[in-house]
């Protein structure tokens, strides 16, 4: 079995912020990151405890190189100067040799921003520690180029309850959180996502938009896709496992490894529009609604 260690990482980010990353388990990192996280995510079936993290973590001594790639799942914290907690982010790296698509494919599966700390650009922020870290992580070069996906709430898809508890405790509502998304270049992957259930004890999560922020083209590569998501689904989802036969990891697999043409890349902010018009009902998901908003 393969034993891989990877050492803790710092990177400095400018405007006194600096990032603090680990791929250990064992790491007083992830504690401080799970401190932030454990207020910034109520919703059940999205939620991870600290006993899924660690065992996510300690894959990295066995799955480094798994299905012919090579992953690092990393937790990390923002802090000032003095050593406040500003934010923390959560993401698996996996090196993807596809011609014609970038070096890195990233999974930024959990990330969130103190609310004491909101409104200095921490976001732009963190997306820059992903994507040095990401290559740090996997000792790609310089000019290695990472794509990151990342998972959203879907504001046509969350029930009344769901998206009133959300916005309590984010203090965002999810309209506002996708209009801040696409002032980071996110853009609505068209592929029909659903995240496999994080443990057996949760079910699978359907009212999720899948997107790419700051994607370098139109579309998505299949080949891309499918090596991502079979990565992150085996690794930061399934913790090792395969799944259940026939289940929503296997189905979405097997899709994107018949698939030739690559998934559309879909604007938000004329989905947007709608939605705050009051032109938005009638779709039963938000990616219908921006493959319609968008003329496609």
């Amino acid at each position: 079995m393969e034993q891989h260690s990877q050492p803790d990482l710092t990177i400095d980010l400018g405007s006194g912020v600096r990032a603090l990353a680990s791929a250990d388990p064992e790491s007083s990192i992830l504690t401080r990151f799970f401190e932030g996280y454990d207020r910034a995510f109520v919703l059940p079936d999205e939620r991870e405890d600290l006993a899924g993290f660690r065992k996510c973590l300690a894959l990295n001594r066995t799955h480094r190189r798994a299905f012919g790639r090579t992953h690092c799942e990393l937790v990390a914290v923002l802090e000032d100067e003095g050593g406040a907690r500003l934010g923390g982010i959560n993401f698996l790296a996996t090196a993807v040799n596809r011609a014609s698509a970038p070096d890195i494919a990233v999974a930024l599966n959990y990330v969130y921003v103190e609310e004491a700390a909101r409104g200095r650009g921490l976001l732009r922020l963190a997306l820059s520690a992903v994507r040095r870290l990401a290559t740090q992580a996997l000792d790609a070069g310089p000019n290695a180029q990472t794509a990151v996906f990342i998972e959203q709430n879907d504001p046509l898809r969350l029930t009344p309850q769901e998206a009133a508890a959300d916005t309590l405790r984010s203090g965002l509502d999810q309209v506002d959180r996708l209009a801040i998304w696409a002032r980071m270049g996110a853009e609505v992957v068209d592929f029909p996502y659903v995240q496999p259930a994080l443990s057996p004890d949760q079910d699978d999560e359907d009212g999720l938009i899948y997107a790419a922020v700051d994607y370098p083209s139109e579309a998505v590569d299949a080949g891309l896709l499918h090596d991502h998501l079979e990565s992150f689904f085996r690794i930061s989802v399934l913790k090792g496992e395969a799944g259940p036969p026939g289940g929503a990891a296997e189905r979405q697999i097997a899709d994107l490894a018949a698939r030739r043409e690559p998934a559309a890349l879909l604007p938000m902010t004329p989905a947007l529009a709608r939605l705050r018009s009051g032109r938005g009902t009638g779709f039963d998901s938000f990616r219908d609604l921006a493959r319609e908003a968008a003329g496609r």
